[in-house]
């Protein structure tokens, strides 16, 4: 499943790097893009489990999700 996730604090590179360093441990996701003129990280993923630990991780490292939009399998939106 695929979920796009507004990033607060995401207006560099440097922040861009030390997010996919960050959110390559967790092994349950798959990152698609990152996009800092729209502040998006969009990702695929395995379980619900692995969402959970993507808003954890951002928390950590100081970029809290602001809004987060999940793709359901038949590609519906769910908010």
């Amino acid at each position: 499943m695929k979920a796009i996730a507004l990033i607060e604090n995401l207006d560099s590179n440097r922040c861009k790097h030390i997010i996919v360093r960050n959110l390559s441990k967790i092994m349950d996701i798959r990152i698609m893009e990152i996009n800092l003129d729209k502040k998006t990280l969009s990702f695929k993923y395995d379980s619900i489990g692995a969402i959970e630990k993507v808003k954890r991780e951002l928390w950590r490292i100081g970029y809290p999700l602001n809004q987060f939009i999940k793709k359901d399998p038949h590609n519906e939106l769910v908010i």
